[in-house]
């Protein structure tokens, strides 16, 4: 399979383009840099002609529709090109050094899955439902993702979820939810995601004076509109529940907690790898 790279990138963001070039080259990777599409210049009009300000998940907020927004930006190159897979990042990631391993050989792939989680989420409680008979590769386990996981810095996608994904539009939730919140998700439940743990990218590495997606401020909700949002949410953890449940009891899944592991493979593994990969 043929793998095309993306990086999303506001374009007024030079520090974050920098940190980027350095954090792609310590990983062996290049990737074709995609503008963001940033707040500051787009206006209301232009973001609700193709999302809608309030979905299954609750308010959508501005900041929130031009990240979601810029990845469609992505999946539209993608689909423009030849490649088969799509590696897609936003510009504020640490990278593994064993990345480039992964996508050397795209032969452990998972069969009817169209998108795949690289991403740790910095959280120290968050676990996310994953099945319990994942599939080992480089010391790292590949997982169909059963629940919610947030994150969208680091993932893979085929052609058919790539062209899945745009016909959402007009879009109506963050990035996140759509690709792995398959509560409100079709396209989370259809596209069978799978998250390789330990995971392989993770977000933090912003200098110093853009240490936030420049522009994208949250919008929080405020009285019945707030009180509306808990009410979806509440309704669709309430939904998901007992199938939840039912798979935790029948053994099919397990709750994990994800980690970012920068190296999972010792060096006399790692040594074998690379000489297994093709030239």
């Amino acid at each position: 399979m043929k793998l095309a790279t993306y990086m999303i990138s506001l374009d007024r963001a030079t520090g974050r383009h920098a940190a980027m070039q350095v954090a792609l080259r310590d990983a062996g990777l290049e990737a074709e840099f995609v503008s963001a599409v940033d707040l500051a210049e787009t206006s209301e009009a232009e973001l609700l002609q193709q999302c809608k300000s309030f979905g299954p998940w609750g308010v959508f907020a501005h900041g929130n529709m031009a990240c979601t927004l810029s990845h469609a930006k992505v999946w539209e190159q993608f689909l423009a090109s030849d490649a088969d897979v799509a590696l897609i990042f936003e510009d504020d990631v640490f990278i593994s050094t064993e990345l480039r391993q992964w996508i050397a050989d795209l032969s452990w792939w998972p069969q009817d899955c169209d998108l795949l989680s690289l991403e740790f989420w910095r959280s120290e409680t968050m676990k996310v439902m994953l099945g319990t008979k994942p599939y080992r590769h480089l010391r790292r386990d590949v997982a169909p993702m059963l629940s919610r996981y947030p994150g969208a810095a680091g993932y893979m996608l085929t052609r058919r979820g790539a062209e899945v994904l745009l016909a959402q539009a007009p879009f109506d939730q963050t990035v996140d939810s759509l690709l792995f919140n398959p509560m409100v998700s079709g396209p989370a439940r259809s596209l069978k995601p799978h998250q390789i743990t330990p995971a392989l990218v993770t977000q933090g590495n912003t200098p110093p004076d853009e240490g936030t997606f420049l522009g994208h401020a949250q919008r929080k909700p405020q009285g019945a509109l707030y009180r509306k949002q808990k009410r979806l949410r509440g309704m669709a953890e309430l939904r998901a529940l007992p199938l939840h449940l039912l798979r935790l009891i029948s053994g099919r899944a397990r709750l994990v907690r994800v980690i970012y592991a920068d190296r999972a493979l010792t060096d006399d593994s790692a040594a074998r790898a690379a000489e297994a990969q093709p030239v």
